[in-house]
């Protein structure tokens, strides 16, 4: 179910291309060009703010972050190939800026 609008526009400030997706039933904001501590590169950002392959929330990204997380494991999902690595109970009954925010700590 999407997230209400507040939350989007929270995103929104981080990123102001963000567009929310789904895929299968599963919902999914799309964040390009967004910056991840820790990479110089710019990459597109994909988050999923409920449960994905046995995680409580996933984000997934463009590229791989040499050196930081674990377990990197790929994913295509709308048509396109994403990579994510092993960050898990990250809550989904959490605003969308905050499950974001939580996701990048993997990468500090």
């Amino acid at each position: 179910m999407p997230r209400p609008d507040d939350q989007v526009d929270e995103l929104r400030a981080l990123c102001p291309a963000v567009r929310g997706l789904t895929e299968g039933g599963t919902e999914y904001y799309f964040l390009p060009g967004i910056r991840v501590p820790g990479i110089a590169d710019i990459v597109d950002a994909l988050l999923c703010p409920q449960e994905h392959s046995g995680y409580t929330t996933r984000l997934f990204l463009s590229s791989v972050v040499p050196g930081k997380g674990q377990n990197w494991r790929p994913h295509t999902i709308l048509s396109r190939l994403w990579h994510t690595c092993s960050w898990n109970n990250v809550p989904a009954d959490q605003r969308l800026a905050e499950i974001l925010a939580q996701h990048l700590r993997a990468f500090r």
